[in-house]
């Protein structure tokens, strides 16, 4: 079985060792000697974990994140600790082959795998595995015979555990993760059929995505990175030149997404993103910038300027004029994902219509003074970003989001529509009744019912919002304005019947950094609703943008519906969508969109 990866350990020079011991001492307030791992608080209560926000716990990611970089110091006394944790973390994993979730870690030593509520986070077999790897292949002379065995054991169970599972190509950035792991340590310990898996997965994951014109996680400020970071990995350490051309074009493909999705004027990554975590451009996205581009795209803000050593990201050079001279204004439009290439592509339905997948298709249209991004088809998880704007300057970024809250958190069965004419977005918002309610899998909607006290439409906007605010404009067409600085934006609600409840209204809050305008569907005591019983549960939305206090041209909106679509058109285009709740595959892919 001949090697198809790099066995010589990647020495960091004394200068980048240096830079890492910096960032590393970051790390010791954080450092729990007693049980030799990093501790944190826990944020917020989380869909994989049976602990609540607030409890004092140790991170497994973290940690051997932490031990992987301390290893490659060559300190004695931070290796040492590199191995005590290293020696705390192994024997979390799960070991027990009866269990589905043998060769997973938990988050965390005090929410153990066995005997919760919360579902097993499998990603976590991947994560883990991940730097188990940088520490075989790049600092294994820190460790004993006995602990060299104990990682083997742990990366062949992890990568066990990762081929059982075999994630699709569809999720994108633990696709990637898992092939790193899987090919590495087929490789490394000479197990042919994991090596062969590996290989035969890259291979297929190159292909759908080349297919498919991008990743299924399109445009995401989170997972666009940690995909690139993986490829970094395959890119330093897979030495077989077939695999290794297939990794460097997927590697271009997540910079070219970046490039063309950046406006300069207000330095931020736009929309639209399938999963993301912040509005705004994170202190780490401004570093990856800066140090990637060898110091040439320069953004305000506090954040590290040295070198990640571990993660030396560089754009493409060719690539870079894209960020520093931009010609506005422009549109980008991007086929995501195929229809057609969707596992589940095409379902016939009791009333005979088939319907087929849908290509996702994003538009952005940016402005020498904002930039607004929408997508064909989307859904209102807390983690998409379908209908986003941005403004303002790189020092001071503005955003808006559209957002649709069920007592006051993110629905995600509720999806949109959307037709995009540059300054100009008509949107259609509707609900599958099958759907997931705070997450789009994890907590499926039970017998088509939810319960609520309230649900809303939430434009929110955020960042430096000190010159922004929001006022009705026209009561009766449910419109109103946001100025913000030199930009405007006129949104209104041409249409909208939840279930026949009575007509709602607007209301305005906001705090330090954020405005918001709140659509009030409904309001009050708890009530029951049966979304596959409702007539309707249907919203249209229109948001139209200017700059330089110019009057927002809004062109008219014409709303027709009949019996079973709701049709929103404008100057020509228009979207249709379904009014009444439907089966989740269906709800995203029947609609029509006609754009000029």
């Amino acid at each position: 079985m001949s090697s198809n990866i790099r066995k010589t350990p990647d020495r960091l020079s004394k200068t980048a060792v240096a830079t890492l011991k910096k960032e590393l001492a970051e790390n010791e307030a954080h450092y729990d000697k007693e049980q030799g791992l990093l501790w944190t608080v826990t944020k917020e209560k989380h869909y994989h974990s049976d602990l609540d926000s607030g409890v004092r716990v140790h991170d497994t990611r973290a940690s051997v994140q932490y031990a992987a970089a301390l290893l490659r110091t060559d300190d004695t006394v931070l290796v040492q600790r590199g191995i005590t944790i290293l020696k705390n973390i192994l024997p979390l994993q799960e070991k027990d082959s009866r269990e589905p979730f043998c060769g997973v870690w938990p988050y965390y030593p005090e929410d153990p795998l066995k005997g919760r509520k919360a579902p097993v986070d499998y990603n976590w077999a991947d994560f883990m595995a991940v730097s188990l790897t940088d520490i075989v292949l790049n600092a294994s002379e820190h460790l004993n015979r006995d602990l060299k065995q104990q990682v083997r054991e742990a990366l062949i169970l992890a990568a066990r555990a990762i081929q059982k599972r075999d994630v699709k190509a569809d999720y994108t950035n633990i696709c990637i993760m898992g092939t790193y792991v899987c090919y590495v340590v087929g490789d490394l310990y000479r197990i042919p059929d994991i090596s062969n898996y590996a290989r035969n997965r890259l291979a297929y994951f190159y292909q759908y995505t080349k297919d498919n014109k991008g990743f299924t996680e399109y445009n995401s400020p989170t997972y666009t990175v940690v995909a690139m970071n993986e490829l970094l990995r395959m890119k330093q350490v897979i030495t077989n030149p077939e695999d290794k051309r297939k990794v460097e074009e997927l590697y271009k493909l997540c910079w070219r997404m970046i490039a063309r999705h950046f406006h300069a004027p207000s330095g931020q990554w736009c929309g639209p993103n399938l999963r993301a975590y912040s509005n705004l451009l994170t202190p780490d996205l401004k570093r990856l910038l800066f140090t990637a581009s060898g110091g040439k795209i320069v953004l305000p803000g506090t954040y590290l300027k040295d070198p990640d050593v571990l993660v030396p990201h560089q754009i493409p050079s060719a690539m870079i004029p894209a960020f520093l001279h931009q010609e506005l204004p422009r549109t980008e439009t991007d086929t995501f994902t195929m229809g057609r290439l969707q596992p589940k592509n095409t379902v016939r339905y009791a009333d005979g219509e088939a319907v087929m997948a849908r290509d996702i298709v994003g538009t952005l249209y940016a402005h020498p003074q904002y930039a607004l991004a929408s997508v064909n088809q989307g859904y209102l998880w807390n983690q998409c970003r379908p209908l986003i704007a941005h403004w303002g300057t790189a020092e001071k970024p503005v955003c808006l989001r559209v957002r649709f809250l069920h007592d006051f958190y993110d629905f995600s069965a509720v999806h949109i529509k959307s037709m995009q004419d540059t300054a100009t977005v008509l949107s259609i918002l509707n609900v599958a009744y099958n759907g997931g309610d705070k997450h789009p899998g994890i907590d499926r909607i039970k017998d088509a019912t939810i319960s609520a006290a309230d649900l809303r439409v939430r434009i929110e906007v955020g960042g430096a919002v000190a010159a922004s605010g929001f006022s009705v404009t026209d009561p009766v067409k449910k419109e109103i304005l946001l100025k913000s600085g030199l930009v405007q934006a006129r949104i209104g609600i041409p249409y909208i019947n939840w279930d026949g409840l009575p007509e709602g209204h607007w209301e305005f809050g906001g705090t330090e950094d954020q405005q918001w305008a709140d659509y009030v569907i409904y309001s009050g005591r708890r009530k029951t609703f049966n979304l596959a019983a409702m007539k309707e549960a249907v919203i249209g939305l229109s948001l139209s943008m200017a700059a330089d206090n110019a009057s927002i041209k809004v062109p008219p909106v014409t709303v027709t519906a009949d019996h079973k679509y709701l049709r929103l058109s404008s100057n020509n285009s228009y979207v249709k969508a379904l009014k009444k709740p439907d089966e989740e595959f269906r709800i995203k892919n029947d609609f029509e969109i006609n754009s000029k």
